[in-house]
């Protein structure tokens, strides 16, 4: 073979050759292939992590931060309308003194009470449905959807406070401890006026919410909004004093304990914010950045080790 026909070979164009093509076109494919399946096996990975019922582990602590949120937004509650989104059982006096029209130039805090309470009870409804509904009410998305509909509720109550124009009781800032008969008037004309009742009513809906959540967890011992029965479940407990005194811990003790400082923090947290030129708004702000990072973490937790079925009834 002569110089030339060697050259001439050696230097073509491997596109002249349809062999080559062929094969780089189903290298091309075998790799776009495998890249599809890969972005495919990832998603339904993630999926499915997604749809795993969360690990028990530790779920204490998110319903703890919730302790926290309730006092913060009931303190800001309570200076905006003298009621409470968290607390019904004050609220529950409040309507039942309304009968006897008391207290004396309060014409209106029986309906504000009122307002809060059914709000209350609609999202303890509504939200214990949604939980049956998906039929797997401690799955990771299901609880991160729950929270994050109470968190776009504290975001709305919030924006409306940061207007400080839409509803002002509720925008007030640099709170002052005395009032004179001046300030009592114009604070007594923003708890009467009607629009308080849309951040109050919404507030309390997804403190509805809140404590369902609790519920489905099994974290009964943290209702995350209420004292009076934590009180007397605490000093009641027969294992008070356990681990204190050597042995075995107690978790609900624990639990109940932490519940009782977080919920006084929020509400002091929450007044001294009221007291600064950040305000009312503020206080909200905080609330939901909370509520928003447990939602978050509700999608990152870990999931919960199927359950090994018995084989031949052993």
């Amino acid at each position: 073979m002569s110089p030339s026909t060697d050259i001439s070979d050696s230097n073509s164009d491997p596109r002249d050759d349809p062999t080559k093509q062929t094969s780089n076109k189903t290298n091309g494919h075998s790799t776009k292939g495998q890249q599809d399946e890969n972005t495919g096996s990832s998603s339904r990975a993630l999926i499915s992590r997604l749809l795993d019922d969360v690990s028990l582990n530790h779920t204490g602590a998110p319903i703890l931060a919730c302790c926290f949120i309730s006092g913060i937004c009931d303190s800001v509650a309570f200076n905006a309308t003298g009621t409470f989104a968290s607390m019904q059982t004050g609220n529950t006096i409040f309507l039942a003194l309304g009968a006897s029209h008391l207290p004396p130039n309060q014409p209106t805090l029986w309906l504000r009470a009122l307002v809060s309470i059914v709000s209350f009870w609609a999202g303890c409804f509504l939200f214990a449905q949604f939980h049956r509904w998906t039929k797997h009410p401690q799955r990771k998305i299901v609880l991160a959807t729950s929270f994050l509909i109470q968190t776009l509720f504290i975001i709305l109550s919030a924006a409306l406070a940061q207007s400080r124009v839409l509803i002002p009781s509720f925008g007030k800032t640099s709170l002052s401890s005395h009032l004179n008969e001046h300030e009592l008037s114009i604070r007594e004309a923003g708890e009467n006026d009607p629009r308080t009742l849309v951040p109050l009513a919404l507030l309390a809906f997804q403190f509805g919410g809140q404590i369902v959540s609790s519920r489905v967890l099994g974290i009964n011992e943290v209702p995350t909004n209420v004292l009076t029965s934590l009180y007397c479940d605490l000093l009641s407990d027969p294992l008070l004093m356990a681990g204190w005194k050597g042995g075995k811990g107690n978790k609900k003790r624990d639990r109940r304990v932490v519940a009782i400082i977080l919920l006084i923090a929020g509400g002091v947290a929450g007044g001294w914010l009221q007291r600064s030129e950040a305000g009312m708004s503020a206080a909200l702000w905080i609330a939901a950045g909370i509520k928003g990072a447990v939602t978050v973490g509700w999608l990152f937790w870990g999931g919960r080790e199927p359950k090994l079925e018995p084989k031949n009834g052993v």
